[in-house]
């Protein structure tokens, strides 16, 4: 599941419209002195306390270069080139620590989830954002057809981010014993292949391609 949840989380920070660019939006104007230029400018550089949202980003933008550093550190000896202060950089850090974590092992995943993984949460814990509960659709390759729900065969699966717990919206859905669905989404040690663990027990993979046209 970490290497998903890692991929997931860096897609919901860099993507248009995402998180950090969420984030920047928030940071406030601030008046520039008359005698200089005049009129506004957004603070972009060194984003200050007027709003959290300041803090955060520093801290994802000095992180993202960090744990791209270290990543790059353990799968190739070399710490590299520190990338430049750039929102594009740090975007291109973190899509890169992706690529350097399918070399690593699960411990190693793991922990870099749960760096990125903190930042996403903080990001949608903050008021204006607001988005700390969101239910949405399972992750899926390209290609891929989101899973089915084991038990009622519909496309209504939600997960919870925050939670990372996996149910079934159908309002009527019920396991075998009578239960509202609940699952966890793993990723096979070996097969790399996604699959839900059911409360039940069950076991059900959803690696299944689209049907040709």
């Amino acid at each position: 599941m970490d290497i998903t949840a890692l991929a997931v989380d860096v897609d919901h920070l860099v993507r248009p419209g995402g998180l950090l660019d969420q984030l920047e939006a928030l940071v406030p104007e601030q008046a520039t002195n008359p005698e200089n230029s005049g009129g506004h400018h957004k603070v972009t550089g060194s984003p200050a306390p007027w709003h959290q949202a300041g803090f955060l980003l520093l801290e994802i933008h000095e992180g993202a270069r960090r744990l791209e550093a270290s990543l790059r550190r353990d799968t190739s000896g070399r710490l590299g080139d520190r990338r430049g202060g750039s929102t594009t950089n740090t975007r291109d850090a973190l899509k890169s620590c992706v690529r350097l974590a399918e070399a690593l092992d699960d411990d190693q995943v793991q922990a870099a989830a749960r760096i990125v993984g903190r930042w996403v949460r903080a990001a949608r814990q903050l008021k204006d954002i607001d988005q700390a509960d969101r239910w949405e659709p399972l992750p899926r390759q390209p290609g891929m057809l989101p899973p089915a729900c084991h038990y009622c065969g519909t496309y209504s699966l939600r997960w919870n981010r925050r939670s990372g717990e996996v149910r079934c919206i159908l309002p009527d859905c019920r396991d075998e014993d009578g239960h509202r669905p609940v699952a966890r989404m793993e990723i096979g040690r070996y097969s790399g292949q996604a699959a839900l663990v059911w409360r039940d027990g069950r076991t059900v993979t959803y690696a299944h391609r689209e049907p040709a046209a």
